[in-house]
């Protein structure tokens, strides 16, 4: 095989990625899908000033949001790092920790807002229209965080441990069970807008009970470990680390929070009742755009976890250009179709008189001029999160937040009107970006040469000597095996050392090939280290799951592991997110 044929490429890492992303973005669709069909419904059904009223709880619900990223993604990151050192009495603990914290936050959250729902509705308006159906609607929303929040927690978990369809299916069949409820709560029961917020929940409790389903069967590999409750100090240390890593993620979400609550105060006192139903369809489109943002950015985050515990940088970059490629199309498109039809996407919320749609039209084009600026600003504070850069993340989202678009939308409100709080939706996006190439820029230029580009990372292992790809074949791993030895000696790797890698390689390379022969060729990507005295070789393959080191029920897959363990120090397997990993020590 010729050097060509087998340099390393990104067909795992792009394989792997397409089959998390749409469970992924269909797992975000379960904070913010529901909004929107509450919003499309109740438009439709009770009138704009329901439709006002929802999108006035939306800070409340961001902040929920924000800690499900704080608590499922942060520690959903910390298990995939975990699961790349095949440490799984740390993957337990660490799950174990989240849940007992997220079954504790649900009560304190219950307990401060029963009591003080009328006062926290005040906060959010004056109107003496939309308050007492915000009221309404809120009560529902309290009484079902233990639904909302473990649920959500949950999904990131499940997605984790190598089943992210089934974690879609629990997020599809929740946002199916809300969408006929709320035509039976509010149209067959005449619940009012109470009903739309009872069916979201009544949705989340369908879910709940799926989700149950996952963690007492055997595919998952996720267990409760309650002996940390003994060790203070290490639960306090685990909890820090996943509070640590999901903070910036979290703050992203949570000064979205402060933002809209400002926002909605600008937009009340500039352009009124109107103007704030106009802002309820731009927030609907920012929030559909959203799916897709964290959909794609958070897919690579379990991805680029396993590479980061690996070293493989090369996976890093694979993963984030994935990533990039599809954010920049459907921001894109979206923009695009935006921009040319906004009628129809406002009269889908039941805003029907002309006025009303006149003034909706040039918020809703504006708006969309953000999303491509709003999708990349995202997609790399998910990114810097997921690569340990936690300032740097925690940078974007304070910039993004709150730094530019607050004061910009006080200044341009007061030249240019309601007009003006909309084009600072787009200012906010573009200028993050603009601080965030400075940012990055100084970074690369203190590094001395270390980082040559916005990813923040080496080049690769220093320890690195060789990386390559190539389809699961017996020819191929006869091939890769020639290459090898060629290679490794030609670099003045000692040549008993490099036939013992080419032996090890060959053999597992020709398993793989066997057992997955007959059906589609599995996709093998290795990397070898030298690290002092020993040779570590890294195989990674995207075919069926197979423990060949434990294994021993086929004699031939027997004889082969033996061969590799002959020549070897120490053969170690695990599966992380549906690959099959080896770590071969020579």
């Amino acid at each position: 095989m010729n050097e060509t044929a087998l340099k390393r490429n990104s067909v795992t890492i792009n394989r792997k990625y397409s089959e998390y992303f749409l469970p992924t973005v269909l797992t975000a669709m379960a904070t913010n899908i529901a909004m929107i069909v509450d919003s499309i419904i109740a438009g439709n059904i009770l009138g704009k000033n329901a439709l006002a009223a929802i999108n006035l709880l939306s800070p409340v619900a961001q902040l929920y949001f924000s800690l499900t990223i704080l608590f499922g993604l942060g520690a959903s990151s910390v298990i995939a790092v975990a699961k790349g050192k095949n440490d799984k009495t740390l993957v337990n603990r660490i799950f174990t920790t989240t849940f007992i914290a997220v079954v504790l936050l649900c009560v304190v959250l219950m307990a401060i807002q029963l009591p003080l729902a009328g006062g926290i509705c005040s906060l959010l308006t004056k109107d003496k229209i939309l308050n007492p159906l915000l009221y309404q609607y809120y009560i529902p929303f309290i009484i079902g965080t233990p639904l909302n929040l473990i649920l959500l927690c949950s999904s990131y978990f499940i997605r984790t441990d190598n089943r992210p369809r089934f974690a879609s299916n629990i997020i599809i069949v929740a946002n199916i069970v809300n969408l006929i409820m709320d035509y039976v709560y509010m149209g067959v029961f005449d619940m009012g807008i109470a009903g739309s917020s009872i069916a979201t929940v009544t949705g989340y409790a369908v879910g709940f009970v799926m989700m149950i389903t996952h963690f007492v069967s055997k595919k998952s590999t996720l267990h409760f470990d309650f002996s940390i409750l003994k060790a203070p100090k290490k639960f306090l240390e685990i909890f820090s680390e996943l509070i640590t890593v999901g903070l910036s993620g979290a703050l992203g979400t949570l000064l979205i929070t402060v933002k809209m609550l400002f926002l909605n105060w600008i937009i009340m006192s500039t352009g009124g009742r109107d103007a704030m139903a106009s802002y309820s369809i731009c927030s609907s489109s920012q929030i559909f755009m959203s799916m897709f943002i964290t959909g794609a950015s958070q897919t690579m985050i379990p991805i680029i976890g396993v590479c980061l515990g690996e070293k493989d940088f090369d996976g890093i970059r694979y993963a984030f250009r994935r990533a990039f490629t599809i954010l920049a199309v459907v921001s894109v498109v979206t923009m695009l179709f935006i921009l040319a039809a906004p009628e129809p996407v406002i009269k889908l919320f039941g805003i029907t008189a002309e006025s009303d749609i006149a003034n909706a039209v040039p918020a809703l084009r504006i708006n969309a001029l953000s999303f491509p600026a709003l999708a990349f600003s995202f997609l790399f504070l998910y990114y810097y999160m997921a690569t340990q850069r936690k300032t740097l993340s925690t940078t974007i989202a304070v910039v993004n937040g709150i730094v530019i678009l607050i004061p910009s939308a006080l200044i341009l409100s007061v030249f240019f009107g309601i007009t003006g709080v909309w084009i600072s939706l787009v200012v906010a996006q573009v200028g993050t970006l603009i601080v965030l190439y400075f940012i990055t820029l100084v970074i690369k230029r203190k590094s001395k040469g270390k980082y040559d580009s916005f990813y923040l990372i080496e080049s690769n292992d220093n320890n690195e000597i060789v990386s390559l790809s190539f389809k699961g074949s017996k020819e191929n791993a006869s091939g890769v095996s020639l290459y090898l030895t060629s290679f490794l000696t030609s670099h003045n790797i000692d040549k008993n050392v490099a036939n013992r890698i080419a032996v090890a390689v060959e053999g597992i390379s020709a398993d793989i090939a066997e057992r997955t022969g007959k059906k589609k060729k599995a996709d093998i990507d290795i990397r070898i280290m030298i690290d002092g005295n020993d040779a570590i070789i890294s195989i990674r393959d995207n075919g069926e799951p197979y423990d060949i080191v434990s294994n021993d029920s086929e004699q031939k897959t027997l004889s082969e592991i033996q061969v590799v363990k002959a020549v070897s120090k120490s053969v170690e397997y695990s599966s992380v997110l549906g690959f099959n990993r080896l770590v071969i020590k020579i």
